[in-house]
């Protein structure tokens, strides 16, 4: 991998340094732990605050679509933000968040705090994904941030029974990682002003500047953003209903529980997998077998009912998920060196996330495991189709390893699409 941009680049883009990666995990990864610790937060509210299981997953599933809700208001001014100062003001967010209820352990003071704690996420996850589009190769930074979450999440979710499923403790924890990420928020990189590229026009000044900011995101961009909804709402259709599924498989709760770290692990490998895959065959036909193996274990996993079955389906699954986010989170970033693509992308990504375990436990026990199953991988070839070809419209957008695309560039590509592939 180069470590200086080509000639075509736009100058000022960051290299990925230490202080970079640093202020990358002060947001972008310490927002997605609140996310990882989901289950354990749901098992200690059930057991401090007496609140049932159903009730528990909503106040979760109202933090993630508060996350959703703030990258999509986020994104309307991501591209020219101090993008430092707005990652710290998602993390003094999330300390008050998880903070106050856990000096404070009441009903309310949680619902109210997992809320403002999940906003403040959103803007964290906002600012880290439009920052990896401003670096010298987006692919390798979301590898690399994308390896680090895996090895987190797999870090905390190892310590978890330490908790004891004491809500007091969790809460603690997330708010402890805000307080470090204000230490680290500062290594983020801005969109350097080169990367606007020149007016179409002579004469054109800071409006027109603006106007094509406001057109990087095209047709493509809410594509992806549409087939991922589905296709991260299906997953965690899945992910939230293991616990049915492992039964249905004759699998203790124990022994699920090892599989879901399992999963995480799983998760790494593909992280670590999926840049070679870019390499040897290419975006589009890494997405295609990807893809298409996370859904055949998906598959495997809702219908099955020997332990043997699910268990390689879901720790091959868990592989195939990790290799993933790496793909497609490279994929939104090369797409827009804005970063407006990216964080549209994941917000969507997130609302998915938010609203599967709701929509999973409404239709797991109506619906037979075929139907089931059936229901939860459709979109995922369609995600897979989706992803094919845009990956395909544009030589850029195939290869791994490369800058992000320049707004006069984007703005351009965008006009042109109707040409067909380059």
């Amino acid at each position: 991998m180069n470590s200086a941009p080509p000639a075509s680049a736009p100058s000022g883009l960051a290299a990925l340094t230490g202080r970079v990666i640093f202020g990358f995990v002060g947001t972008w990864v310490f927002a997605l732990m609140a996310a990882n610790l989901v289950p354990v937060l749901i098992a200690a509210m059930v057991q401090d605050l007496g609140v049932d299981i159903a009730a528990a997953g909503a106040l979760a599933t109202g933090m993630t679509a508060g996350s959703a809700l703030a990258m999509f208001v986020t994104n309307r001014f991501i591209a020219r933000a101090d993008r430092p100062r707005l990652g710290r003001i998602g993390l003094v967010l999330m300390v008050i968040g998880y903070g106050v209820p856990s000096a404070v352990l009441t009903v309310p003071t949680v619902m109210g705090g997992l809320i403002v704690g999940g906003i403040g996420a959103g803007i964290m996850i906002a600012t880290g994904t439009a920052a990896a589009s401003s670096t010298r190769n987006p692919d390798k930074t979301v590898t690399t941030i994308m390896i680090i979450n895996r090895l987190g999440a797999s870090a905390l979710l190892a310590i978890a029974p330490l908790f004891h499923n004491d809500l007091r403790s969790v809460l603690v924890v997330i708010a402890a990682l805000g307080v470090v990420g204000l230490l680290l928020a500062g290594g983020l990189p801005n969109l350097p002003e080169s990367a606007l590229a020149p007016a179409p026009t002579a004469g054109a000044g800071a409006s027109a500047g603006d106007a094509r900011l406001r057109r990087t995101m095209g047709g493509a961009a809410f594509a992806f953003a549409a087939s991922i909804l589905l296709w991260s709402l299906t997953e965690d259709m899945v992910y939230s209903m293991t616990s049915v599924l492992a039964q249905q498989s004759q699998i203790s709760p124990e022994t699920n529980s090892a599989l879901l770290s399992g999963k995480v692990l799983g998760g790494l490998v593909g992280a670590l997998l999926a840049p070679l895959a870019l390499r040897w065959i290419g975006r589009s036909w890494s997405f295609v077998l990807i893809i298409a193996l996370s859904t055949l274990t998906k598959f495997v996993m809702v219908t099955s009912t020997t332990p043997v079955a699910y268990t390689v389906a879901i720790l091959v699954w868990g592989a195939m998920y990790g290799a993933i986010l790496v793909l497609y989170a490279g994929l939104a970033a090369i797409m827009d060196v804005t970063g407006r693509t990216g964080v549209l992308v994941s917000g969507f990504y997130l609302a998915g996330v938010a609203f599967g375990p709701l929509v999973g436990g409404q239709l797991v026990g109506v619906l037979t495991p075929l139907q089931y199953a059936i229901t939860v991988t459709v979109p995922s070839i369609l995600f897979a189709v989706v992803l094919f070809v845009i990956a395909r419209r544009n030589r850029k957008l195939e290869r791994g390893n490369t800058t992000a695309i320049a707004v006069g560039d984007a703005v351009r590509d965008e006009a042109a699409a109707a040409a067909g592939p380059r």
